[in-house]
């Protein structure tokens, strides 16, 4: 787990020291941020870049809240509620904590966005891209190619060839020959005919 920031934002000294306690019990967790009056929530929010901001709307006036929230990703915005009759639906938070809630309560929700979080940057994240030469080693090793065998046919060295293995390794994610050959053919890189045909 990378490291994942918090902002706190309430008028309670006593609320956010407990809630920074119990978020410092999560791995891999810093505050970066303890607000307590509106003046500083309105400049801080515009300004930084956080994971999770952990807000009471009554520390900005209901016509500021949503002027201010647009301008962080709102599913990483979490109402911090002190009234069970106060409205947290107006900014469309991700989850809402209550003053009432018990320490295992906030975990468990703190814990359950963290890893919508993780789970939805690895889902989106970018795979790198192989070069065309990359294709080229990917090519002959689905193929059943040895290193010496497609240094020879690229006219590399056996070493360019193991360095390329290493960086396509490192890029997809995949360390075995039938694993890269169903790369291969799944991205057109080989034929199933030409794979057969090698086997034949």
């Amino acid at each position: 787990m990378a490291n994942i920031s918090f902002i706190i934002c309430d008028p309670s000294f006593l609320v956010r020291k407990g809630l920074a306690a119990v978020i410092s019990k999560i791995p891999s967790t810093r505050i970066i941020h303890s607000i307590d009056s509106e003046d500083e929530a309105i400049k801080i929010l515009k300004n930084t870049d956080t994971d999770f901001i952990i807000i009471n709307p009554k520390i900005i006036q209901n016509s500021k809240i949503e002027d201010v929230l647009k301008h962080v990703c709102k599913t990483r915005t979490i109402a911090l509620i002190s009234n069970p009759h106060q409205d947290s639906t107006n900014a469309q938070f991700a989850e809402t904590i209550k003053y009432e809630d018990t320490q295992s309560a906030i975990l468990n929700k703190l814990n359950h966005l963290i890893g919508q979080k993780e789970a939805h940057q690895k889902k989106h994240k970018k795979q790198d891209k192989i070069s065309s030469r990359e294709a080229s080693i990917v090519k002959y090793i689905a193929l059943g190619y040895t290193n010496k065998e497609i240094a020879d046919k690229l006219f590399i060295s056996t070493h360019t060839v193991v360095t390329h293995r290493k960086n396509i390794t490192r890029k997809l994610g995949i360390k075995t020959v039938p694993g890269l050959t169903i790369y291969a053919i799944i991205h057109n890189i080989i034929n199933i005919d030409e794979k057969e045909r090698q086997n034949s």
